[in-house]
């Protein structure tokens, strides 16, 4: 069980945002049937979020529902163990002469964990937590002097039984998403576009990321008449759980409430909204995996509207990343700005909003959907994702590059998707010694997804002088924490220019710049080399091959400065 799940409670928060990974006999669908059935058993569904995807269920719980129904699937049978911790416990204050009959205080179930914590099993461990959690939640815990407060074990005989087999291989916070945010020549890519003269119109690149504001001329297709945008489609992975969890789609007030805002918000009959939820109303009752032509006409939004805050302002870290990338503002004949890729189409996956709420689990569904969309047709839909964004690796409960999102990540570049994703802004640390702060550089610092062996791991150089100043301040070093080799390579990642929502223009420092850059440099290959389409690994290789070395050291740099037009010649 993952440490950070255990803080959560412990701090007080009422419902932690929880990612339940199933064991892989497990499906997630049949695992979160099995899940809201319990909770809607003990009337603790509302509310809850429930949703499951290819690996991993979304959960929202309160303690005593994560003790009643997760505890029980992962195959503990809590019951039992605190018998077994209450008796060891008993044996010891005998020695001590100090038991009040049938009564443990917490400050001596403390005292007793503290002493003997080394030498309990797993599972008694799990036990001690969970009633020093429970004991502390209580409403007396204030009134009474803390080390006095009586313990109450469980009875035996009103426990939820144990799953056999499990189906609940680990429990783990859903982690915050953060963005991590005259360069196209510094790479070459317009030296590469002269020499080659190379069209990507017939690749599409997913772009993870805040929303991409699609009426922003830099967006246009000027291959067609009018006010053409070259964003195909946009969709909203933040409502996701607002519109399809088990407790939305199963409670019938809340249908009603969500029927009404698919109606209205995408302005389509009610009869058209209400088949879409009833298709994955029928997947959640019968715990199938959700049909995701229904789900995506529920996160489909207008490709030309951003979510604004509370104040009208709107996100433009998206938007800059996608202008990097495939960038072409013109005036007349004269070009404001151009991106590495300026006529490539993009598709727009929004998983940032404008609140906390952006997590992992968003990351892994627009993953989830990208390889979807890549089965319904014989010839691939989506080439890359770019990632600019950035999540601290969670050392405590995952192998490093064996995370959730890093495993969707690895999924999906075996689909035959390349996937290009920034090496993290945490380069650059504070740290606390004896004599005070020290301001320094933090080795082993890459953040997931860059963390995934198969994705190409960017970190961040100067934008016009990458020989003379070498790798950025903040950009995040390797070694990855299991020992391999990270970033793969570098890119122009200070003050780089970019388009900003509503007509604007401006400049963002960080490895969410460097990323595009590279996302570029692979669909060039592939539209100069139709047969790198769908061989990611390849073209994997072939960037960090040709990149140009800046005479760093390898953990800082990776390969080097990568090199659109040597990457070009090398094929």
């Amino acid at each position: 069980m993952a440490i950070d799940v255990w803080s959560a409670y412990a701090k007080g928060e009422v419902r932690p945002d929880l990612l339940l990974a199933p064991y892989d006999a497990t499906e997630a669908s049949s695992l979160a049937a099995h899940i809201f059935k319990a909770l809607s058993e003990r009337e603790a569904a509302r509310g809850s979020g429930l949703f499951p995807l290819e690996g991993a269920v979304a959960v929202r719980l309160t303690f005593d529902a994560f003790v009643q129904v997760v505890l029980p699937a992962t195959g503990l049978d809590f019951s039992h163990a605190a018998s077994e911790l209450f008796d060891l416990l008993r044996t010891h204050l005998m020695t001590l002469g100090d038991l009040s009959p049938g009564q443990v205080s917490i400050g001596e179930l403390l005292d007793f964990g503290l002493a003997n914590a080394g030498r309990l099993s797993p599972t008694l461990r799990t036990a001690l937590v969970v009633l020093l959690i429970q004991t502390a939640r209580r409403p007396v815990w204030s009134e009474l002097a803390q080390e006095d407060t009586p313990v109450d074990f469980p009875d035996p005989n009103r426990q939820q039984p144990k799953a056999d087999p499990p189906l609940i291989w680990r429990v783990s916070l859903n982690r915050p998403v953060e963005t991590l945010g005259v360069s196209v020549e510094t790479i070459k890519a317009d030296a590469a576009q002269r020499v080659f003269d190379i069209s990507c119109r017939a690749l599409t690149w997913a772009v993870v990321d805040s929303g991409i504001d699609g009426a922003h001329p830099a967006f246009r297709d000027h291959g067609k008449a009018g006010f053409a945008t070259r964003i195909d489609q946009a969709f909203d992975f933040t409502r996701l759980r607002d519109l399809a969890s088990y407790d939305a789609l199963l409670d019938p007030a809340a249908y009603d409430a969500i029927l009404a805002e698919v109606a209205s918000g995408l302005q389509v009959s009610t009869s058209e909204a209400s088949d879409w939820l009833g298709r994955l109303q029928a997947d959640a009752r019968r715990g199938r995996p959700y049909d995701w032509d229904a789900l995506s006409r529920l996160l489909e939004t207008a490709p030309d509207k951003l979510q604004s805050d509370a104040a009208g302002r709107v996100e433009g870290h998206g938007t800059h990343v996608a202008g990097v990338l495939a960038g072409d503002w013109r005036d007349g004949d004269k070009t404001i700005y151009r991106g590495v890729c300026p006529d490539l189409r993009l598709i727009d996956l929004r998983v940032l909003g404008n609140s906390v709420d952006a997590t992992e689990f968003a990351v892994i569904a627009a993953l989830e959907f990208v390889r979807w969309m890549n089965t319904r047709n014989r010839h691939i839909a989506i080439h890359g994702v770019n990632l600019s964004i950035g999540l601290l690796h969670d050392k405590a409960n995952y192998a490093c590059g064996r995370t959730p999102v890093c495993l969707a990540c690895e999924t999906t570049v075996a689909s035959g998707v390349t996937v290009v994703a920034a090496a993290g802004n945490w380069g650059s640390h504070s740290f606390t010694t004896a004599a005070g702060a020290f301001e320094g550089y933090a080795a082993m610092s890459i953040s997931d997804p860059g963390n995934a062996e198969a994705v190409i791991t960017v970190g961040a150089t100067h934008r016009e002088r990458p020989h003379e100043y070498g790798v950025s301040f903040f950009s995040s070093r390797g070694p990855t924490g299991d020992g391999r080799a990270k970033p793969d390579v570098v890119a122009p990642g200070e003050r780089i220019d970019g388009p900003l929502p509503n007509l604007g223009f401006g400049r963002l420092d960080g490895t969410s710049m460097s990323a595009p850059h590279v996302s570029g440099v692979a669909a060039l290959l592939m539209a100069r080399h139709p047969e790198l389409v769908s061989d990611p690994r390849r073209v994997k290789a072939i960037i960090i091959s040709t990149a140009t070395d800046l005479g760093r050291e390898r953990h800082f740099q990776g390969a080097g400065l990568v090199d659109a037009l040597r990457a070009l010649q090398s094929v």
